[in-house]
């Protein structure tokens, strides 16, 4: 029995792993559970013991990379107390999606050759609650330093938090279709600071000991009595 059950998870990954190389390949809407199936090595029924239809089998593909990341992103988030904190997970994030091959293909799949037609309408529940749910995250992270005073006050939390999630998703987009133009990691630090440096408060400004002292002797030779 034991033996069963580790073949026919063998059988799932060897499945999900052929869909995403299709997927990658094709698209989603010119995919097929038929082709998906003879790149598995395995026949059209194996693929429906184990998935609904073609939205659950991408569905399953996309969160077999995505859950592990928005964990992480949600405990870390949830408990960062400084913008650098948010800083560092931006620029991870664009580091790990420059680096790992897996993430880079469900990433392209599911941003750029997924159309949202009515089949795929789990999908697209599924991406609006995601959404959400981060910035609704996000937006408890900047009240959170707010209120500490370790940013900014002059910028809405709830504007923020979908400001950042759109300008992570603009350029995880972008770099998917031109990571020639990308020198990365280099720019994943650099780009997610330009967004994060206008928030943080401006550090206290102090006066070059060479000039405090010229004022004061000028206050002083005019305060001294003349002889």
């Amino acid at each position: 029995m034991r033996r069963t059950k580790e073949e026919a998870l063998e059988t799932r990954e060897s499945i999900l792993d052929a869909a995403e190389r299709v997927f990658f390949e094709r698209g989603v809407s010119r995919t097929t559970l038929d082709q998906i199936a003879r790149a598995a090595g395995v026949t059209r029924g194996a693929v429906y013991w184990h998935f609904h239809n073609k939205s659950d089998l991408f569905n399953t593909v996309v969160e077999r990379v995505r859950m592990p990341m928005e964990s992480a992103f949600y405990q870390i988030v949830e408990s960062a107390d400084t913008l650098e904190d948010l800083e560092r997970i931006c620029a991870t994030y664009l580091v790990e999606v420059h680096r790992n091959e897996r993430l880079q293909r469900v990433y392209t799949v599911l941003l750029l050759k997924c159309e949202y037609t009515e089949d795929m309408g789990s999908l697209i529940d599924r991406e609006r609650a995601s959404k959400e749910h981060a910035t609704k995250s996000l937006t408890r992270f900047f009240s959170r330093l707010q209120k500490s005073e370790r940013m900014t006050t002059a910028r809405e939390p709830r504007a923020l938090a979908l400001a950042l999630y759109a300008y992570m998703l603009g350029l995880c987009i972008d770099y998917l279709r031109s990571p020639e133009l990308y020198r990365m990691p280099d720019d994943a630090e650099t780009l997610t600071r330009y967004f994060f440096a206008p928030l943080k408060p401006a550090p206290a400004v102090n006066r070059p000991a060479k000039v405090a002292l010229t004022q004061f002797s000028c206050i002083s030779a005019a305060t001294t009595p003349r002889s």
